[in-house]
């Protein structure tokens, strides 16, 4: 399943008929081939479930997380992130861990503008979704940078948090090389 900023997927519910395990219980071995069907319909429907509402749940942070750079506050950006040692900042020139230490907490730098295009997040495992928009990014009135921003998604007791952010521009074109 994958939640993107044009489409929603919402997981179908199947439900297994009690009434419909008793019958099969007639013929032993069809009871067990129900049961077992049964437990996977089940497991498989909560865990459609639980990957929805990860989904959900880390899209709605990532567009916090924009939304923050747009209206430029560095509480409610930095608020999309855990704020422990596992955090990950990777960028083309180097690959650092840890909130403490982050330039984000002491700089105020943001894009002049920020265009996001295909927003989507997928999940991964329960609790752990991923991810990925493309950007155009205008750093400074005149200087236009395209690329991906990526980030991977945890539940925290505070909702779903950034652990992973990384950022490449595209290569520039062959008339700015």
């Amino acid at each position: 399943m994958c939640i993107d900023s044009h489409h929603r997927q919402s997981p179908s519910y199947r439900l297994v008929s009690s009434a419909l395990i008793c019958g099969a219980m007639a013929v032993t071995s069809l009871c067990h081939a129900e049961v077992a069907s049964a437990q996977s319909s089940t497991g498989s429907s909560v865990a459609a479930a639980t990957a929805a509402r990860d989904s959900a749940e880390a899209f709605a942070t990532f567009r916090e997380n924009i939304v923050a750079i747009h209206t430029r506050n560095k509480a409610r950006y930095l608020a999309t992130y855990v704020h422990t040692p596992q955090l990950v900042r990777h960028s083309p020139s180097a690959l650092e861990t840890g909130y403490d230490g982050w330039s984000a907490i002491t700089q105020n730098s943001w894009p002049d503008t920020l265009i996001v295009k295909e927003m989507r997040v997928v999940p991964l495992a329960p609790g752990v979704v991923y991810g990925y928009y493309r950007y155009v990014g205008v750093p400074t009135p005149g200087d236009t940078l395209t690329g991906v921003s990526t980030r991977v998604f945890v539940r925290t007791p505070q909702g779903m948090r950034i652990t992973v952010t990384s950022s490449w521009n595209d290569a520039a074109p062959a008339s700015k090389r």
